[in-house]
């Protein structure tokens, strides 16, 4: 059997996956896409951020398994996706404090949702969507959250990401 790349074999998977949903009126491809452009425009050019950025939906979303990610892209990509994925909640706020410590325990993960996050806010703010004031009302907590302080000697860095969401978080609260 030949094999397509890892992220091509991702970006089919998700496609498949994901189906007829929608985000905004698009195919769900459409924010995959923005999620992976945006990995690639601040360096995070890695399979397994690449990879990662077309499933980090797929277990919130579809009905893939985690088991199925670790075996079709191996059980560190199966974390990322897992670590990104919201927790069961009565609602959002309680869903997403089950789940900010999850993200922060996994650093590829963080980089991930920051993407995500980025993604998301840029569409909700060009299109002027009810989205974009639930972001902003929520960011102080996601910050506080996510931002992690680096306790170790690798070669991380999450500082280009931070700035930009700082950036698109500062200039819309100077519009209201």
């Amino acid at each position: 059997m030949i094999r397509l790349t890892l992220v091509k074999e991702a970006a089919y998977f998700a496609i498949s996956a994901h189906g007829s949903q929608t985000y905004d009126g698009y195919p769900y491809y459409y924010h995959l896409e923005e999620v992976v452009d945006i990995l690639r425009e601040f360096g995070y050019t890695e399979d397994k951020y690449v990879v990662a950025g077309y499933l980090h939906d797929t277990l919130e979303d579809t009905s893939v398994s985690y088991n199925d990610i670790k075996e079709l892209f191996g059980e560190e990509i199966a974390e990322i996706v897992y670590c990104v994925t919201d927790e069961l909640g009565r609602n959002r706020k309680e869903r997403k404090a089950k789940t900010y410590p999850k993200i922060a325990s996994n650093k590829n993960a963080i980089i991930v949702k920051l993407a995500d996050r980025i993604a998301n806010m840029r569409n909700s703010f060009l299109k002027g969507h009810k989205m974009s004031g639930m972001y902003l009302k929520e960011y102080t907590g996601f910050r506080s959250a996510l931002d992690i302080t680096e306790t170790d000697h690798e070669h991380w860095t999450l500082d280009a990401l931070w700035l930009e969401l700082d950036g698109m978080y500062q200039k819309f609260l100077d519009k209201k």
